[in-house]
């Protein structure tokens, strides 16, 4: 009879207001009695006493910010509707304990029971903590989460959770990044509880790692956009400064097992390097807001930058090791965006070479990624983040700018571009099952292979002087292609009929137009090779046009600041011999006329 009404129905409200008040005043030893009544194995109620606890969260979420029509009492005002939020949230979340304590032992001898009241809390507390609360209510909620992980064992809470394990990532990672301290604390506690019985049950992290950095560059898009909202970002230091609650919080979540006993021995390393990668996808999310310009939040907002160079910058380090984090067999996508932001870092410096390096890694990525395209995990979009009908607060978002374009909308469509920014490589015809990115297909990856190599071949000759490397790089990927398709041709055929068959042959032949995409461009480099003229400048008739190396060496003091670093500058040893090309622009450079010239032009 509630749930047929409106959220914000007045009869609706009243009502479960009173529920309310009864569970906040009513001795705690009582309710705890007839909530054990409710799991009678002759008649389960407690599944609906846990959906009249969710009517309450839906309803009480329009005392977040009362819109124009609501049917409530007039008499509510603002501040009287932040006590309410906060005293009704904070009451739905004591009885969920209570519901915790009192059926975790009745149900245990009923496993659909169980499943079924399980479901049902944890979809409750999901709602809660998505909702923006006081840390008061954040604590209680969470804390709730951990209770339940504890009392039911996270095989269970794993199970029950599916594929909503992602937006507990979120949610969990968003409270990571709160103001305040203690709700980050209790987050980093359940994000630890929830590491430690994973590995202890399961003996590996694989599944939780990659969830956790494949949505975590979402987060952090959104927390960003929700603090310009609130117009806290002026310049772009304001924009490190966004996120840096969430750092610190990826920091004590490298715990010391010796501290920690939820956290075993051999784990802590596995989870030193998670949290080393988050790290580094925070700094590419940092980099792909400064390639997007001034103006990448909203049209008409405008972020001042700092135009100043950094003269050491780990920019390309901390996209190599984000890009590295993720495995070609199952997370191509991931490992791809990342090589991409790491070209156009390289693009925009004039390091063509480089650039043209990362889109080999990306065409060696999918080549990798190919056979095991069935398996490949894919995120889907958090719909308590984007529906106002399930999460009637969204509308309140950006209510106090008073500008339109900086509602949910902007700020979502904002983080969607970094949950995936590159175009969707699947089957457009298709159309998207319940908000999850589409699988990518054999022939639209292949076809991206083929985009990639042909802007690389232009990238290296963009340089100039580098067709032997470009030609000793595609014949490398050319290799790997041929090895790919003679393992798939010598596997075991199956008798496939149907779409199963055509899918086989599909694959097969954009393997094939792969590889003479690869011979095409290889067949122009051998061309340009053979045809190859001496470089005869004014006074340089001793350089032919070609690739020109020399030894390099850093020696000299290290700056404190830099004591700790292994590799500064980028991918170079301090005190170590390195081999490094000379860009062609300081060959041709008419000045030099010997090469120790070149050498100290280039130094």
């Amino acid at each position: 009879w509630l749930a047929r009404m409106g959220a914000t129905h007045r009869v609706r409200s009243t009502w479960l207001l009173c529920l309310v008040y009864i569970l906040q005043e009513a001795p705690e030893h009582l309710i705890s009695s007839i909530v054990r009544s409710y799991c009678d194995p002759r008649e389960f109620k407690i599944h609906k006493f846990l959906r009249l606890l969710r009517l309450c969260t839906s309803s009480f979420q329009s005392f977040l910010d009362r819109p124009l029509d609501s049917k409530l009492p007039p008499y509510l005002d603002k501040g009287l509707s932040a006590w309410l939020l906060q005293e009704s949230f904070n009451t739905v979340c004591v009885a969920t304990n209570v519901v915790v304590d009192a059926c975790v032992g009745l149900t245990s001898s009923y496993p659909h029971e169980e499943r079924k009241m399980l479901q049902g809390l944890l979809d409750l507390l999901l709602h809660i903590v998505t909702t923006p609360q006081s840390s008061v209510t954040h604590l209680r909620a969470v804390g709730g989460a951990l209770q339940t992980l504890e009392k039911f064992g996270v095989e269970l809470f794993i199970e029950i959770t599916g594929t909503n394990l992602q937006h507990w990532v979120r949610v969990v990672l968003s409270l990571m990044n709160s103001t305040s301290m203690a709700v980050r604390s209790i987050a980093v506690d359940f994000l630890v509880s929830l590491v430690g019985s994973m590995y202890n049950t399961y003996g590996n992290l694989s599944e939780l790692s990659l969830t956790i950095a494949s949505v975590l560059p979402e987060v952090a898009a959104r927390e960003i956009a929700l603090f310009s909202v609130h117009d806290h970002i002026k310049c772009f230091d304001d924009v490190a400064k966004s996120v840096w609650p969430l750092r610190r919080s990826l920091v004590d979540l490298d715990g010391n097992p010796l501290d920690d006993d939820r956290i075993d021995p051999q784990l802590s390393p596995i989870l030193s390097g998670l949290c080393r990668a988050c790290q580094a996808i925070i700094d590419g999310v940092l980099v792909e807001l400064r390639l997007k310009g001034n103006r990448f939040l909203f049209p008409d907002k405008k972020v001042l930058s700092n135009d100043e160079t950094l003269v050491f910058d780990a920019d390309e380090e901390s996209l190599y090791e984000a890009a590295s984090f993720f495995l070609p067999e199952t997370g191509p996508m991931q490992r791809i965006r990342w090589f991409m932001t790491l070209r156009l870092v390289h693009e925009k410096k004039g390091q063509w070479i480089e650039a043209a390096e990362a889109l080999l890694m990306c065409s060696r990525t999918i080549l990798d990624s190919v056979r095991h395209l069935k398996y490949v995990w894919r995120p889907s979009k958090f719909l308590l983040w984007t529906d106002s009908r399930r999460s009637h607060w969204l509308d309140s978002v950006g209510e106090e700018s008073s500008q339109p374009d900086r509602g949910n909308a902007a700020v979502i469509d904002f983080a969607d571009e970094f949950l995936e920014p590159i175009a969707t490589v699947s089957d457009t015809k298709k159309p998207p099952v319940t908000n999850k990115l589409q699988q990518p297909t054999a022939s639209a990856m292949c076809d991206l292979l083929c985009k990639f190599v042909k802007e690389a071949v232009q990238l290296y000759l963009r340089e100039g002087g580098m067709e032997e490397q470009a030609f000793a790089r595609l014949e490398m990927l050319q290799r790997t292609a041929m090895n790919v398709l003679e393992d798939q041709s010598s596997a075991p055929r199956m008798p496939f009929r149907g779409a199963a068959a055509r899918k086989r042959f599909e694959e097969d032949a954009a393997l094939r137009k792969a590889m003479v995409s690869l011979g095409v461009e290889i067949t122009g480099l051998t061309e340009r090779m053979d045809l190859g003229e001496p470089f005869m400048g004014p006074g340089r008739n001793f350089l032919r046009k070609q690739a020109v190396y020399a030894f390099l060496r850093l020696s000299g003091k290290k700056p404190p600041r830099f004591e700790e670093s292994v590799a500064l500058p980028c991918f170079l040893e301090w005190r170590e011999i390195s081999i490094c090309r000379i860009p062609q622009w300081v060959v041709d450079n008419e000045e030099v006329s010997s090469l120790q010239g070149i050498c100290s032009r280039f130094a």
